[in-house]
């Protein structure tokens, strides 16, 4: 027998097909929002850009699982600011782009994980992000030392 789950949830006004319903566990509660298709601007040719070189150089998993345990305690201390994170691309979105507005010379189509360990980029590791001021200070951050 398989369970069923009927849950009330507020109708929006208009099109439903122009809404998106989703829960999300994270913040624990559903969210109702109105679908967007983004247009193509720079903003989001630089998230391409930053996502491709995500796929490209294969980040390790001890980087996501820093991430995630960054993303526990932002959102614990940070909570009453209301901008909590869910989930490692945005940590990894907000390094990439502080990395590059600090280093506007580098190429994301050419740059390797060797590179970035080689350089010491403060994007190699969640601790020298937070040492940099690219995220905001946890705690026990300095043990948030896995390279990307």
């Amino acid at each position: 027998m398989k369970p069923k789950v009927k849950m009330n949830i507020p109708r929006l006004d208009g099109n439903e097909e122009k809404y998106v319903t989703y829960y999300n566990s994270h913040l624990d509660k559903y969210i109702s929002r109105r679908k967007v298709i983004p247009k193509p601007t720079v903003s989001n040719a630089i998230m391409k850009e930053i996502f491709d070189f995500a796929k490209r150089i294969i980040i390790s998993e001890e980087f996501l699982e820093d991430c995630r345990i960054y993303i526990q305690r932002y959102n614990r201390e940070y909570h009453s600011q209301g901008k909590p994170m869910s989930t490692w691309p945005n940590v990894f979105l907000k390094i990439m782009r502080a990395t590059l507005k600090d280093y506007p010379h580098l190429d994301l189509k050419t740059l390797t994980k060797e590179d970035i360990v080689r350089q010491h980029l403060p994007c190699r590791s969640i601790a020298s992000a937070i040492q940099a001021g690219y995220l905001e200070k946890v705690r026990d951050w300095q043990k948030l030392t896995d390279l990307i």
